[in-house]
C-alpha cells in the first residue's frame, strides 16, 4: 500500500487519530473509535502535548515507535509530578492516559493498515503503573471543598442505627438509587416503596463479571432503571422484603439519621444528606471503569446509565466531586 507520511509530528499525529474518528457512528462499527466531539477534542489535545514534548527531545518521527515508549514514560513521570505540585486531581491524570491510550492504538491502527515494516508501540503496562501511582498520590478531587461525596461512606452507614435506614443507605452507596428508588421521595405525596418485584437476581457485573445482585426501580421520569449492588446487601434486602414486604421510609427520618451519623463520624457538611452517597457511587464507579479500560466517554456512559441520568452532563457532576 502507499504511503504518504506528513513531516510533522503534529501532522502525523492528526494523520493517525483520523482512522479512530467516528463520530456519530455506532459502536458495533468502530468499537475502538472516538464517537463524540468532546472525547475528540480532549483526547487530541493531550496527544498533541505528548508530541510537543517528543519534539522537544529532538524526535521527528511518530514511527520511530521504541523512542515513543520510552518518551512516554518520561513523559508520564514529569506529567505526575507536575499534576501533585499544582494539586489536580488524579481524574485529570486518568484523563490524560486514557487519551494516550487512545493515542497507542491509532498509531498501532495506521501501522497495520499500511504494513508497515514498523515495531507496534506497547505502552499499556506503563499507563496501568501510572494510573495505580495516580491514586495513591493524587487526591480524587480537586474541588476540595465542594465535594459531597463522603470521605468514608461505609463507616457512615455502619453508624447509622436503624436497619431501615442503613440498608437505604447502603442500596444509595452500592448501586447507586436515588432516594425514591428506596422508598424514600422527598415528595411527601409520592408513594414508591422498593418491593419484591424490584429483585431481578443475582448476574455476572457488566464491567467487572463479578456476582451482583440487580435491584430494579422506578426513579426520576418514571424510568426503570437496574442497579447493581453486591451479594450481601442483596440478600440483606432479600430478608427484609420477606420480613416487611415493602422498603419505605419518611425523607426526613432518613435524611435526618444520615446527617446524625456524619456528625458522630465527622463528616458532616451542609447539603450532603443522602445525595453525598450517590456522588460516593458515582466517583467509584467511574474509576472502576476505568481501571477494567473503557474509555473515559465509555466509564461516564456507564455511570450514567446505573445512577438514572439521560445526559453524560449531569454525570460529570458527581464524578468531578
Amino acid at each position: 500500500m502507499n504511503h504518504r507520511w506528513p513531516t510533522s509530528p503534529h501532522s502525523q499525529m492528526e494523520a493517525i487519530f483520523h482512522g479512530i474518528r467516528s463520530i456519530r457512528e455506532m459502536k458495533k462499527s468502530n468499537p475502538f473509535g472516538l464517537r463524540s466531539f468532546g472525547s475528540w477534542d480532549s483526547y487530541r489535545s493531550h496527544a498533541h502535548r505528548f508530541v510537543d514534548f517528543m519534539i522537544g527531545k529532538g524526535r521527528t518521527s511518530l514511527l520511530d515507535t521504541l523512542s515513543v515508549h520510552d518518551d512516554m514514560a518520561e513523559y508520564l513521570e514529569h506529567m505526575l509530578t507536575y499534576y501533585y505540585e499544582k494539586k489536580r486531581s488524579r481524574q485529570t491524570m486518568e484523563t490524560m492516559l486514557s487519551a494516550l491510550g487512545k493515542f497507542e492504538y491509532a498509531l498501532n491502527l495506521y501501522i497495520r493498515q499500511h504494513c508497515l515494516d514498523v515495531p507496534l508501540v506497547e505502552t499499556e503496562p506503563l499507563r496501568l503503573e501510572y494510573y495505580a501511582l495516580s491514586r495513591r498520590v493524587l487526591r480524587k478531587s480537586s474541588k476540595v471543598f465542594d465535594n459531597r461525596a463522603y470521605p468514608d461512606p461505609v463507616l457512615l452507614i455502619a453508624t447509622i442505627r436503624s436497619k431501615t435506614f442503613q440498608l437505604q443507605a447502603s442500596l444509595q452507596y452500592e448501586g447507586g438509587l436515588r432516594t425514591e428508588g428506596v422508598g424514600a421521595p422527598s415528595n411527601r405525596r409520592l408513594k414508591n416503596p422498593l418491593t419484591a418485584t424490584g429483585l431481578r437476581g443475582i448476574i455476572p457485573d457488566p464491567v467487572t463479571r463479578k456476582p451482583i445482585g440487580i435491584v430494579a426501580t422506578v426513579e426520576k421520569g418514571g424510568k426503570e432503571t437496574d442497579h447493581y449492588v453486591s451479594i450481601a446487601t442483596y440478600r440483606r434486602l432479600e430478608q427484609y422484603l420477606k420480613e416487611f414486604c415493602r422498603l419505605e421510609s419518611d425523607y426526613s427520618e432518613y435524611v435526618a439519621a444520615i446527617n446524625l451519623a456524619a456528625r458522630e463520624t465527622g463528616q458532616y457538611s451542609p447539603g450532603r444528606g443522602s445525595h453525598g452517597l450517590k456522588h460516593n457511587f458515582a466517583q467509584e464507579r467511574y474509576l472502576e471503569c476505568i481501571n477494567q479500560g473503557l474509555t473515559h466517554e465509555e466509564a461516564l456512559q456507564q455511570t450514567s446509565l446505573e445512577t438514572s441520568h439521560f445526559r453524560l452532563r449531569e454525570t460529570l457532576t458527581y464524578t468531578r466531586g
